[in-house]
């Protein structure tokens, strides 16, 4: 089997690290700098380095695509001459209905397109990030549809799972893109509100762990992240009227002096953090 990936950063390069021995594969690789190839080839990540995408791509059995969004588009497209019958292609993106919809238009019927989303990341990003241990212990998504054929969609479960991922979640393109505004995107959103707020500049003083813990991931891919709320603007936007009412109550109340429906909010919340995020 020869497995090809696109963008070797670092959601593509710890693949790349984990997919060693998997059905006796291959590992080929585009990516955009020629630094991360030589890298990869001198560490033994990789089999094969190519400076053009339609190169890597050519005879690969499985295709997992590691770009921004559009560009995974953009890249398939410009390439689809090179992409065999029978391939299987995936992606890593944060948003899956886009996705879906724009490899439907441009696929052949003898292709087939399995969505997919690991979730596991890190606040700095590239090849030199990438590590081993990346997903382990992490759940990863997939969003397949009616005509994918079933051992298309088992071959990216049992990736997924050779790479380290605990458990594979089943669901649809919108509830994926629905969950993800509030566990993902919604959280970034909140990160960077608070450090465009120009009170931070004279915050360092007055801060514990708290504001700390709150802007980890203000830390931003801007390019990558526009991108993502762009394309999953409508689910993103519902998010955010979601958690501007939750504020909203706990302004009202501050202001009212009504300590009772505070303490409501906050040990409502607190059990909801005891009960559903303690692992």
């Amino acid at each position: 089997m020869k497995i090809s990936i696109i963008g070797l950063g670092l959601i593509g390069g710890s693949m790349a690290r984990r997919l060693r021995g998997f059905h006796n594969c291959t590992i080929a690789s585009y990516n955009r700098t020629r630094e991360s190839l030589d890298l990869a080839l001198a560490d033994g990540v990789i089999d094969e380095a190519y400076d053009t995408p339609g190169e890597a791509m050519a005879d690969a059995d499985l295709i997992i695509m590691c770009l921004y969004p559009q560009l995974n588009i953009d890249f398939v497209r410009d390439n689809i001459s090179c992409i065999k019958d029978g391939a299987v292609i995936t992606d890593v993106t944060g948003v899956k209905r886009f996705i879906i919809d724009e490899m439907k238009k441009i696929l052949p019927d003898t292709v087939d397109f399995v969505g997919g989303h690991p979730m596991a990341g890190r606040e700095v990003g590239g090849d030199k990030s990438s590590t081993e241990t990346l997903f382990d212990n992490a759940p990863y998504i997939i969003t397949p549809n009616k005509s994918n054929k079933p051992e298309s969609v088992q071959l990216v479960r049992d990736m997924a799972k050779y790479i380290g991922c605990r458990e594979v979640v089943t669901t649809s393109p919108d509830e994926h893109d629905s969950i993800i505004a509030y566990t993902s995107q919604l959280m970034h959103a909140v990160a960077v509100a608070l450090c465009d707020n120009p009170l931070l500049e004279r915050s360092s003083s007055f801060a514990g762990g708290s504001l700390q813990d709150c802007t980890r991931i203000a830390v931003i891919n801007e390019k990558m992240w526009s991108e993502l709320f762009v394309e999953n603007g409508e689910h993103l936007a519902y998010r955010i009227t979601e958690f501007q009412d939750c504020l909203e109550r706990i302004k009202q109340a501050s202001l009212d002096g009504d300590r009772e429906t505070l303490e409501k909010i906050m040990k409502h919340a607190t059990e909801q953090k005891l009960k559903w995020l303690t692992k």
